[in-house]
């Protein structure tokens, strides 16, 4: 085997290790809940706006806060959501809805 097939052989198998642990990172973990935050977003919207003084939460609200994985929306929170959604309301609507947040989450 040559200085080349043996260089190229390596980064075959790189690309192929990095490329399989990529896979596995996203069958394993990164849940999907970008429709579970459009939806927060929408039925919340009074207690989670930016501007203004955090409201309570209606009845509706904290019925779909239970249903929902709070962490996950926290982590897929994006800059452009936050231009109108406090992060900081939205741990704040977690606890009012008895949801634990884990201390140094990202959210926002």
């Amino acid at each position: 085997m040559g200085r080349r097939t043996g260089a190229s052989l390596v980064r075959a198998l790189l690309f192929a290790s990095l490329f399989a642990g990529f896979a596995a990172h996203l069958a394993a973990g990164e849940k999907d809940c970008y429709d579970e935050r459009d939806r927060i977003v929408s039925i919340c919207i009074k207690s989670i706006k930016k501007e203004g003084f955090y409201t309570p939460p209606s009845q509706a609200c904290k019925n779909e806060v239970k249903k929902v994985d709070m962490p996950c929306i926290c982590r897929v929170l994006t800059a452009s959501d936050e231009r109108t959604v406090s992060p900081v309301k939205l741990v704040h609507l977690a606890h009012d809805c008895k949801i634990k947040l884990t201390v140094g989450s990202k959210c926002g």
